[in-house]
């Protein structure tokens, strides 16, 4: 098996950790849960976007603690999670790399740097956490929560217009459509302040955006090497 195809066939297998992680991470939320917190459909999105406490009352005082909890399984899971999509993400640019297209070894290091942005996020909302149980104020790590944040989003659509570009200009302009709209909808979703609504839609994008990994490996995978 040739390395671009060993690539390909590494993204699909990327795509299914990245899909069962997804599942892991939705499941076992405790009842006394919102269906929405702050506007946002998961409630780590309403830490990751914080501005102030009012934005954190929902995982705030002892009344709160079994969601603390269940938030901090998920952001164990949340360390492997980035190298799970990450890793899909890198294996695909390398093997759009190793077919000829030279421009995708960037979009391996773009996606590296998200992996390490996605992992200081962390840090940051786990600190968040842990300060909430303890009864300590957490409102000075608010500021880095907001800058990792956004650090790795950009990143991410950083990678994903790079990816709108690659397709379309390997004559896959189908393909290169959702990336393109998701690395859009980030844009706005920052300029809006992280408007929950504008990134309910964003969030649908990112997910299809995911899924143009898999589903383009199937077709370079099918398809003879054009290079």
């Amino acid at each position: 098996m040739t390395l671009d195809r060993l690539m390909f066939a590494l993204t699909l297998l990327g795509a299914v950790v990245t899909l069962i992680f997804a599942g892991l991470m939705q499941a076992g939320a405790p009842e006394s849960l919102p269906a929405s917190v702050n506007g946002f459909d998961r409630p780590i999105f309403a830490v990751y976007f914080a501005r102030s406490m009012e934005d954190l009352a929902f995982i705030t005082g002892p009344g709160a603690a079994a969601i603390r909890e269940w938030m901090q399984g998920i952001q164990a899971l949340d360390t492997w999670f980035p190298l799970a999509y990450g890793g899909m993400g890198m294996a695909f640019f390398a093997g759009l790399g190793f077919r000829g297209r030279k421009l995708a070894f960037l979009g391996v290091i773009i996606v590296a740097g998200a992996i390490g942005a996605d992992w200081a996020e962390n840090e940051v909302a786990n600190r968040i956490l842990a300060d909430l149980d303890s009864g300590t104020d957490p409102s000075a790590a608010l500021d880095a929560m907001w800058s990792h944040t956004w650090l790795k989003w950009g990143l991410i659509g950083a990678y994903s217009a790079l990816l709108s570009y690659l397709l379309a200009t390997d004559g896959r302009r189908l393909l290169a459509i959702i990336p393109g709209l998701a690395a859009i909808a980030l844009l706005a979703t920052y300029f809006t302040g992280a408007d929950p609504d504008v990134f309910r839609v964003t969030n649908y994008l990112l997910v299809a955006f995911m899924l143009t990994f898999p589903v383009a490996a199937v077709f370079y995978l099918r398809a003879r090497d054009r290079h």
